[in-house]
């Protein structure tokens, strides 16, 4: 494995946008073209949107960085408290609304038919999602460095736990998880047809 570079660890900003929009739609593609992909340019434009507006649960308010010492963004994971997860889908269904009232109702529909994929996270954890690396830095150790990270945040807000969703068949990124000490906490399956994979909740105990 090639030595990561040293990077510096922040809260994204709005002028990151271009960087980061991209990775967070390839860090769950299929999922986000099956909730997103009825809006006026597609999922893009709608995380875009909100990550733009900052408020909802892809703003760049929630999204942490590993950037490069040049300024290439090289990771992104979105973060926030689990008791925050109402609050911030309102405000990404809000950023759908910008859409009008035809995208707004295709984002509702959309995702109520994926709903049983899903459960609200922990109230006293620190959710993790969308975890993201340039393709040209993965197998570099920025996944376990940007988790290392969340752990950080939540020991210092005072959270017991990290927690978090990981597609059943991405062994490799559940592989990553399991070396870093997560533990399955069951797994949600759809039978209606979706063609969506199954998802699985994953806990970790935040280290002293």
């Amino acid at each position: 494995m090639t030595t990561p570079l040293t990077v510096e660890f922040r809260t994204a900003r709005p002028t990151d946008a271009d960087q980061v929009v991209p990775l967070m739609w390839d860090s769950s593609r299929d999922l986000l073209d099956r909730t997103m992909g009825g809006v006026p340019g597609g999922p893009a434009a709608l995380l875009r949107r909100d990550f733009l507006r900052g408020r909802g649960i892809f703003g760049y308010a929630q999204q942490i960085l590993a950037v490069a010492p040049h300024g290439e963004v090289l990771a992104t994971m979105t973060l926030y408290r689990g008791k925050r997860y109402g609050a911030l889908s309102l405000q990404t269904l809000l950023s759908a609304a910008r859409f009008g009232p035809r995208g707004l109702l295709s984002v509702l529909r959309r995702t109520a038919a994926v709903s049983r994929l899903f459960a609200p996270p922990s109230p006293h954890a620190l959710f993790m999602a969308n975890l993201s690396v340039r393709p040209a830095h993965r197998s570099r150790g920025y996944g376990s460095l940007m988790v290392q990270q969340a752990e950080r945040l939540a020991r210092a807000s005072g959270l017991t736990h990290l927690e978090g969703d990981v597609s059943c068949s991405n062994t490799r990124a559940w592989a990553l998880y399991q070396r870093l000490g997560f533990e399955a906490q069951g797994e949600r399956h759809d039978r209606r047809g979706t063609g969506l994979d199954g998802f699985r909740r994953m806990r970790r105990t935040v280290r002293g």
